[in-house]
């Protein structure tokens, strides 16, 4: 259980409260989630009623210096042609939960 030190926790003002909070990426990565990311992160939203702004916040990359939106919402790098992630921070509380579900060790 001590692996959870390995998980970077900020801290930041939200919503007029400080709240701690994780990167999604790093909790799917130390849960060993066997599916995709984008995927496993988004089931987890719908089904467990996460709400965006209260539990989470989706953070995008910075415009500018050779990236643009596609139509579809993803950002791609114009020099390089690679889709930027999408990344998704969550509250320690979200995070906690999640792991929960998981059922792994």
């Amino acid at each position: 259980m001590n692996d959870l030190i390995n998980i970077k926790v900020i801290q930041k003002d939200f919503n007029g409260e400080k709240k701690r909070f994780v990167n999604a990426r790093e909790l799917y990565k130390w849960l060993g989630v066997g599916r995709d990311f984008s995927t496993w992160i988004k089931d987890r939203i719908d089904k467990y009623g996460f709400v965006e702004d209260l539990d989470y916040f989706i953070a995008f990359p910075q415009f500018g210096d050779g990236q643009k939106a596609q139509s579809k919402g993803k950002i791609i790098n114009a020099k390089t042609g690679q889709i930027l992630p999408k990344e998704y921070v969550l509250s320690v509380d979200m995070a906690k939960e999640l792991a929960m579900v998981e059922n792994s060790e």
